[in-house]
């Protein structure tokens, strides 16, 4: 993967990691109400990082044919590298003095994990007209008209 990718990876992960609410920081640190670090809470970010994060990325096996990989495999590749990190680094989740240091760490093992998984680029949106013209049934057209996707799913 180029640098520029390695670092939009990065910058959309991190990203999406600070904006988590406090209540599921401390649920992952287990600095919660239960003074135990909860799985739930693994499930939590990943889902934030999978779904808000990387929607504007394309996974392909890094073998063989470069299949595409489905959201599962990249799922569990996320969750795994989120679930490694120990307590003590988690626990820094929470410190102020120290939650960037502990966030850009956190962000560099899941981006090392997908990248040796996954060639990854980015996806390109395109938009298009989703009905024909003004001329055919005399509509007055304008942005109400189109449609993006990802070029990918056309």
């Amino acid at each position: 993967m180029s640098e520029g990718m390695s670092k939009e990876l990065k910058a959309a992960i991190r990203h999406r990691i600070s904006c988590l609410d406090k209540p599921t920081l401390n649920s992952f640190a287990g600095t919660g109400r239960s003074q135990k670090r909860e799985s739930g809470a693994i499930h939590i970010i990943t889902r934030e990082i999978i779904g808000k994060a990387l929607v504007s990325f394309a996974f392909h096996w890094n073998f063989g044919n470069f299949e595409p990989a489905g959201e599962t495999d990249v799922y569990l590749t996320v969750l795994t590298a989120i679930f490694d990190i120990d307590d003590e680094d988690a626990r820094r989740w929470t410190d102020r003095a120290e939650w960037d240091a502990a966030r850009d760490e956190a962000v560099r093992e899941i981006v090392q994990a997908l990248e040796r998984k996954f060639v990854i680029r980015k996806r390109r949106i395109v938009t298009y007209g989703a009905h024909p013209g003004p001329e055919k049934f005399g509509s007055p057209g304008g942005a109400h008209n189109l449609m993006s996707k990802f070029e990918d799913e056309i």
